[in-house]
């Protein structure tokens, strides 16, 4: 399962274990504070932690496809817009205007808004299309 990154601030959060409680319990937390929920999978008696790990990357998988397609982009990430063909990349973004910079493959640059998105990254990767 990809990793994905964190909406907030962009970068990897980490697998995490901690005592709570005299509890040993896991979760996945960004260096930003933003964090799934403490997950209590190691109270079983044939607890896996492998498999407790892979839960609490789908539980972050949850929390981050929460927040809307704008904020789950990063610079890098490539998508495609209505009016385009072409597949352009994520040169930056102005979230308080709610702008993305994309680059084509000529090296132009164009502003496109969140509603002028045809694919997001995840959806491009779904159908096939670029990576």
């Amino acid at each position: 399962m990809k990793k994905l990154l964190c909406p907030l601030c962009g970068e990897m959060p980490k697998f995490v274990t901690k005592d709570i409680d005299e509890i040993e319990v896991c979760q996945i937390l960004c260096e930003c504070g933003l964090a799934t929920e403490v997950n209590e999978y190691w109270l079983l008696p044939k607890g896996d932690p492998e498999e407790d790990e892979l839960r609490a990357w789908k539980n972050w998988k949850k929390l981050v496809s929460k927040f809307p397609p704008f904020l789950r982009v990063h610079q890098g990430d490539n998508l495609k817009l209505d009016f385009e063909d072409d597949i352009l990349t994520v040169i930056g973004k102005d979230t308080d205007r709610g702008k993305l910079y994309l680059e084509n493959c000529r090296g132009d640059v164009e502003i496109a808004t969140p509603d002028d998105v045809d694919q997001w990254p995840w959806e491009l990767k779904q159908k096939g299309g670029d990576e």
